[in-house]
């Protein structure tokens, strides 16, 4: 499949069908719009295959919302998208040079070193997605700085795909980059007209925060990840993750795994998950108890799953992430976090909750 503006191409994804294995494929692209533009995404033509869904087995998303207007107050917004249009092979580790700039608000990215610098403190939402070439493995990790972050992985027979997400604050100077893990052999594909592998960041604005009242002008954001195992699923249903890496408005619980929230509005939500080695992952992503979507992996390697959704949630309205099948079991490690739950407040809206208590 292939997302499109205005129809000029953007980026792809591309899953391979593989006997007794399965991975999710995913991009995003952060883009500048004018008023009337369209954005959609569009099966190839020279393709015949099927995308699987149920009513209460949603994989395939696509989500969009507006981060800053003109007519905000929002100054000097920061955000960019990047992507390989090339294949990129990185033996001995070293840094992923995304070549290919859709925008760049703040000027932050600099292609030629593959480096983000944040041009101001603030509070950063990033997404990265990639796909292997044929043979080789995704391996790769999110820095800030020195400091390791999370990563994405994949290995099937023919190719990969693998992504992750995190959410954090940053300092004006402060770096942000991709690297592949040293000592894997990864390779990553792209052409111009081919463009899986991505690298976004953006910063929340004003525009992203309550205007009056107890919570005015307070970022609502959260990101929390998987450090070790989870094998709990015939003990809980709720994913419990163990490390957070923002929690700003204090609305995600470490202990429940359950997110609350304290200003009401259109909220984004992304989460990502591997399984443990030849078991299942079946994860299921809820709105006050009612079902939205899911992610799933089988198969006799590691499986790697994503997705995302716009949510319009009530004051007091709650999200979490749920384990549809209890034999799930899920990978992580200290130096090894594929596992990521993250939510931010997009806009801030009056209303009642939409979906049942």
């Amino acid at each position: 499949m292939k997302l499109y503006r205005n129809g000029m191409y953007l980026v792809s994804i591309y899953d391979d069908e593989q006997k007794h294995n399965s991975d999710a494929a995913g991009n995003t692209v952060i883009l500048q719009l004018e008023t009337g533009d369209t954005v959609y995404v569009q099966a190839l033509d020279s393709f015949s295959f099927n995308v699987y869904g149920r009513v209460a087995e949603i994989y395939a998303t696509f989500t969009g919302g507006l981060i800053f207007s003109g007519r905000s107050s929002a100054s000097n917004p920061v955000a960019m998208t990047a992507g390989l249009t090339h294949d990129v092979s990185l033996p001995n580790g070293g840094t992923v040079v995304f070549n290919k700039v859709f925008t760049n608000l703040g000027n932050g990215y600099d292609s030629t070193t593959g480096y983000f610098v944040a041009p101001t403190d603030g509070v950063f939402l990033i997404h990265y997605f990639a796909r292997s070439q044929s043979g080789h493995v995704i391996f790769l990790d999110l820095y800030k700085n020195t400091i390791y972050v999370n990563s994405a992985w994949g290995q099937l027979t023919h190719r990969a795909n693998a992504g992750n997400s995190a959410i954090l604050d940053m300092r004006t100077g402060d770096t942000l980059s991709i690297r592949g893990r040293s000592g894997e052999a990864v390779a990553l594909s792209g052409q111009p007209t081919a463009v899986y592998c991505t690298f976004s960041i953006m910063k929340l604005s004003e525009q992203n925060t309550a205007p009056s009242g107890l919570h005015a002008n307070q970022i609502q954001a959260f990101s929390a990840v998987l450090t070790k195992k989870q094998n709990e699923g015939r003990h809980t249903t709720k994913v419990v993750w163990d490390k957070l890496y923002s929690n700003h408005g204090g609305n995600f619980n470490m202990s429940t795994g359950i997110f609350t929230a304290s200003v009401p509005g259109v909220y984004i939500f992304s989460y990502h998950a591997l399984s443990q080695e030849g078991q299942p992952m079946w994860l299921e992503l809820y709105h006050n108890y009612v079902y939205v979507n899911s992610l799933y992996g089988s198969g006799h390697l590691f499986s790697y799953g994503s997705n995302s959704a716009a949510l319009k949630l009530a004051l007091g309205d709650i999200v979490y992430i749920d384990m549809k099948n209890h034999n799930t079991k899920l990978f992580g490690a200290a130096n090894e976090i594929y596992g990521s739950f993250s939510g931010y407040l997009l806009v801030p809206m009056d209303g009642t909750s939409i979906a049942g208590r």
